[in-house]
């Protein structure tokens, strides 16, 4: 028996105020949340922003065995910007953790900085979660392992960085004229 047309408003009204006032489903934890949301993944290695520690924890759960923190002992000691301990969290939840800090000045860009990320990577039973405080640096040092350890030239593991906001380059940005990197022999000084 159908009901008659004008009990269809009446109708109406009750089954969208049930759904409104149903809670919604919890959407399925996705792998990559928070920090993660904004990481990029190649494979083996993750490269971010400073993880929460929820982000430890899911990073753990979804293959990362390494975390490779390039942030100074004074950034990881701000309680505003990092409000746990990394180092403790990352022993508890089993993550080797290596500490190799980058900031352009105490700590310079280095081509032993990446050595020491290879060797990280070479050693690691999982994945290597590689951060800094905003991905910048992080971004940074990928691109410079995938050069040296990957044979991928500059143009390329810079563009690979696009979704971190790393390409193109201000100078690209700002003159509209696309930029062509390569290396250089290194017997042309």
């Amino acid at each position: 028996m159908r009901p008659p047309r004008s009990m269809l408003p009446l109708f109406l009204c009750a089954l969208l105020s049930a759904c409104a006032s149903a809670p919604a489903p919890k959407p399925a934890a996705a792998p990559m949340a928070s920090a993660q949301a904004g990481a990029l993944d190649f494979e083996r290695i993750v490269v971010s922003a400073q993880p929460t520690a929820d982000d430890l924890w899911q990073w753990r759960a979804s293959g990362v065995s390494t975390v490779f923190n390039l942030r100074t002992a004074e950034e990881m000691a701000d309680r505003s910007r990092v409000p746990f301990d990394e180092a403790a969290l990352a022993a508890e939840l089993g993550l080797d953790y290596r500490a190799h800090p980058i900031d352009g000045k105490a700590h310079p860009f280095s081509p032993a900085a990446v050595d020491a990320f290879a060797e990280a990577l070479a050693q690691a039973e999982g994945k290597v979660l590689v951060h800094c405080g905003t991905g910048v640096r992080a971004g940074w040092l990928y691109a410079a392992y995938a050069v040296k350890h990957q044979g991928m030239s500059p143009e390329d593991a810079l563009r690979s960085l696009a979704p971190l906001g790393h390409w193109p380059l201000p100078l690209e940005q700002m003159t509209g004229l696309p930029l062509r990197l390569e290396l250089k022999d290194a017997d042309e000084g």
